[in-house]
């Protein structure tokens, strides 16, 4: 189900869970929906909400904002990630198969393939050799693979384009 309440406002909290192929709880945590219309879903990290990590079984409280961009149906949603002061640190992509949305949850299926991009033009892709790892013990198919290796090639083109939401730094 895909459906937002007609008038999204900053102040509806909503929780982001981030689960693994195999359907295992990966991340939880709560944010505020600032924009929620057509094909992008924008939020706001909850300062003081709780991250809660479960593969890596840490839990911390959110100090830094943050901002999480969401598309219904691309395969990889982008982060935003701000210093304590709300300048711009960097961007964290990942790669995922499209959200689903229920009562004030967003999920996305975490496909492992990861890109961090600097303000200085650096990219990373990270978490390679997890998504190759993952692709056998999870029976990625052939689709699934070039699906989330596209993704990467999307996320790459939105930069050096710089489309939203890459356009909020001024190109390297």
């Amino acid at each position: 189900m895909n459906k937002l309440s007609p008038t999204p406002t900053p102040d509806t909290l909503w929780q982001i869970v981030v689960r693994k192929y195999d359907y295992r709880l990966h991340l939880t945590f709560p944010a505020y929906l600032v924009t929620g219309t057509g094909d992008r879903l924008c939020f706001q990290a909850q300062i003081g909400g709780v991250i809660d990590h479960r593969t890596r079984g840490h839990r911390w409280i959110i100090d830094r904002p943050f901002e999480v961009v969401f598309w219904r149906a691309r395969w990889y949603n982008v982060y935003l990630n701000l210093r304590e002061d709300h300048t711009f640190d960097h961007f964290y992509c990942n790669v995922s198969l499209p959200p689903s949305l229920s009562d004030h949850t967003i999920t996305f299926i975490d496909l492992d393939l990861d890109v961090r991009i600097w303000p200085d033009g650096r990219l990373e892709l990270l978490d390679e050799d997890e998504f190759i790892e993952h692709s056998a013990r999870f029976a990625y198919s052939p689709d699934l693979q070039q699906a989330a290796r596209q993704a990467v090639d999307g996320i790459l083109a939105l930069w050096q384009t710089r489309q939203p939401p890459f356009d909020h730094i001024p190109p390297g």
